[in-house]
């Protein structure tokens, strides 16, 4: 966009505001409720562009994806700098030391799942774990062909000297939210994350185009009005 490009698109805006409206309303309140409506009949208008590539970078979607994409990258930032001096590399393996804390004993399976790893990605993490020493792992008494894991006595203790610096992490990741923003948040993205937790678990192994037509078959596709 050119420069002042949004102030142009924002002028049109107005200008358009006061030909709809009647005088006593182009308040400055008013005129942010009336785009508002605006942009979001926008989204909606087009919610399923017709080829690839389509997709306006105004969509919902595609904010909703490069902003949590963002707060993910900035999350992993701030657990680098709390994790220097600690045998743990990622952030990754700082939540597989909690998830085991909360839960333990569990298979590998059910703690790659967990964090929502493909088998690879999560055998790589519990392998460094166990070599640190800070996680062991044993047969299961009843499937002896299975593992579980649990925390050594320097994971629980790695794990309780990082508590409180990870709790600070957490609470910078919130930022500048409300109390009330923070709980509305976490209730939109916990309704999203049981959205494609149940495809993670049970159908990601689907190509993209089956996980997508079974998405707009189901009616919630696109506007998000089908609960």
């Amino acid at each position: 966009m050119k420069k002042y490009g949004i102030i142009q698109e924002l002028i049109s805006y107005l200008q358009a505001y006061e030909d709809q409206t009647r005088a006593d309303r182009q308040t400055l309140f008013h005129f942010i409720a009336w785009m508002n409506g605006q942009m979001v009949d926008k989204a909606m208008a087009n919610p399923h562009p017709e080829a690839p590539g389509q997709t306006s970078t105004e969509s919902p979607d595609v904010q909703l994806g490069i902003l949590v994409g963002f707060l993910n990258r900035y999350s992993r930032l701030y657990s680098k700098k709390a994790l220097d001096d600690t045998p743990l590399v990622t952030l990754d393996d700082f939540t597989y030391l909690a998830a085991l804390w909360s839960s333990q004993p569990m298979t590998k399976t059910a703690l790659i799942e967990r964090n929502v790893h493909e088998k690879t990605t999560g055998t790589e993490i519990i392998r460094r774990l166990i070599a640190h020493g800070l996680v062991e792992q044993y047969d299961d008494e009843v499937d002896k062909r299975s593992k579980r894991l649990k925390l050594t006595d320097a994971g629980v203790g790695l794990l309780m000297r990082l508590w409180p610096v990870m709790g600070q992490v957490a609470s910078l990741m919130g930022g500048n939210l409300t109390v009330s923003e923070k709980m509305t948040l976490v209730s939109l993205l916990q309704k999203l994350h049981l959205f494609h937790n149940s495809i993670f678990l049970e159908q990601r192994e689907e190509p993209l185009d089956a996980l997508i037509a079974a998405w707009l078959n189901s009616g919630k596709g696109g506007n998000g009005k089908a609960e």
